[in-house]
């Protein structure tokens, strides 16, 4: 028994050497045929196709419509954090495709919500981009488009939705729940003690009973969030004044619905339809390419999205907890999504 296991295990050390070895002959020859005076890209082009399912060659000099995928849960999904859709739009401007070559931009979005930060990040990311390029932006909801993905889409100059798609879901929600385990540790007679400096530094500490204002703090930032998550819809949205978002609550409606009441300015069978509209608009129809930029992540690609949370620094190893606005959250990032639906 002992030497087959001898085996094996030298068997996947041999491999994972192999394989090891392999990604640093690549990386060096990578940087020994590299151009030096071009800057190291992130994001990989890939060309779509237009609105006439047709896919053309990339071309340096063709009016580029570009498209922005909001599609899974904010904060979390590959190609959905906030650096990530920053490198996208850095890139755009400055990469394989020339400054000023980009005419418009196209939010696709299908998703449930995310991470607070992640989401307000976008957001004013979006908005920036608008302003410092002079870029129109249009969204697209094909499916869902619950709270950080409206969130987001509120930076949109217009925002068009598929018949059966469903939007709307301002809220926020601190995730998960706390519980409190101090009865049930008092019968099994067990105790804890914590050590702490600082008035309110072990806020919500479950192993001791409540206090009357407990988590007052997590209220005032739950309610801080929430305010900035009407104040930018209601800016998007005409017709949604804060205090209708307010009564309204954090309700999602289908596509009809939500053009009635505001959240969406009209309802289109496809993208397809939106990208010839918007290509008209923009007068670049006849010759218009429709692009997106993609981040790959070596590791996430190998292991699985979740693998990103993980990274190194100054030889360490440390866990990126995602949407973490403040160090006292205990770890618990503030979503604008339920995570159970």
């Amino acid at each position: 028994m002992k030497s087959a296991v001898d085996y094996f295990l030298k068997a996947v050390f041999t491999i994972i050497g192999l394989a090891v070895g392999l990604i640093l002959v690549c990386i060096g020859f990578s940087l020994l045929f590299s151009n030096p005076s071009e800057l190291p890209r992130s994001t990989t082009l890939r060309v779509l196709p237009n609105d006439q399912w047709e896919i053309n060659h990339f071309s340096h000099d063709a009016p580029t419509i570009l498209k922005l995928n909001i599609n899974g849960v904010i904060g979390l999904e590959q190609n959905l954090r906030k650096e990530d859709i920053f490198q996208q739009l850095i890139e755009s401007q400055d990469g394989e495709l020339k400054s000023g070559q980009v005419k418009g931009v196209i939010l696709y979005i299908n998703s449930p919500g995310g991470t607070a930060d992640d989401s307000d990040s976008i957001y004013r990311m979006v908005m920036e981009y608008k302003k410092r390029y002079n870029v129109p932006v249009m969204a697209y909801v094909d499916g869902l488009c619950a709270s950080g993905g409206t969130y987001i889409a509120c930076a949109a100059d217009k925002i068009y939705a598929s018949e059966e798609s469903l939007i709307g879901h301002v809220g926020v929600l601190l995730s998960p729940p706390f519980f409190n385990v101090s009865k049930l540790m008092e019968r099994l007679g067990v105790q804890s003690k914590t050590f702490y400096a600082g008035k309110d530094k072990d806020d919500m500490n479950p192993f001791r009973p409540w206090r009357e204002d407990e988590g007052q703090n997590f209220d005032r930032l739950v309610h801080f969030m929430y305010g900035r998550f009407m104040k930018v819809v209601a800016e998007s949205r005409p017709k949604l004044t804060v205090d209708i978002l307010k009564e309204e609550g954090a309700q999602i409606y289908p596509a009809p619905q939500a053009e009635e009441l505001g959240y969406i300015d009209g309802r289109m069978n496809t993208l397809d339809d939106l990208l010839k509209d918007f290509a008209t608009e923009l007068g670049i129809y006849d010759n218009y390419q429709f692009v997106v930029l993609e981040r790959h992540d070596f590791f996430a690609d190998l292991f699985g999205a979740r693998a990103q949370a993980l990274f190194t620094k100054n030889n360490e190893i440390r866990i990126r907890l995602p949407g973490d606005l403040h160090p006292d959250l205990y770890g618990k990032p503030l979503y604008l999504y339920h995570p159970h639906e």
